[in-house]
């Protein structure tokens, strides 16, 4: 009986002490629940995510006038390129009152020495054409 006593007294102990490892066990572990619950909260993704929105609307907004800056300078490229062209034209200089002349083949003639008498020419001014013979 008394070795029946001692094994409900140690028994008990080694209960007790394991009530209480287990109870410390969970309350560790609650704990560390909590803490990892509390950094999985949305609201610092929210926040970090608002910033980052932000900053992707400032960079759009920077994006758009740099594309519209260079769109500006291209336009700006091309308009004066075309007056440049306008000036060096063959017609511009048609429009002066000078005219292109070709032979019967469509090839430019240059040098009066390259016209025979008689040849059949087309002569190109700035509002249209005109054939002609050359007499001399």
């Amino acid at each position: 009986s008394r070795r029946i006593n001692e094994a409900r007294t140690l028994t008990g102990r080694d209960l007790a002490r394991a009530k209480a490892a287990f109870f410390a066990i969970v309350r560790e572990r609650r704990a560390r629940f909590k803490r990892t619950a509390a950094r999985l909260s949305p609201a610092p993704i929210a926040r970090r995510q608002k910033v980052q929105a932000d900053a992707l609307t400032g960079l759009t907004r920077r994006q758009d006038h740099a594309i519209a800056r260079r769109l500006d300078r291209l336009r700006a490229s091309l308009t004066q390129a075309d007056r440049l062209l306008s000036t060096l034209s063959h017609k511009a200089v048609l429009a002066r009152g000078f005219a292109l002349v070709k032979d019967a083949e469509g090839a430019v003639i240059k040098l009066a020495a390259d016209v025979a008498p008689g040849a059949a020419l087309s002569l190109e001014f700035a509002d249209g054409s005109a054939d002609a013979i050359a007499t001399s």
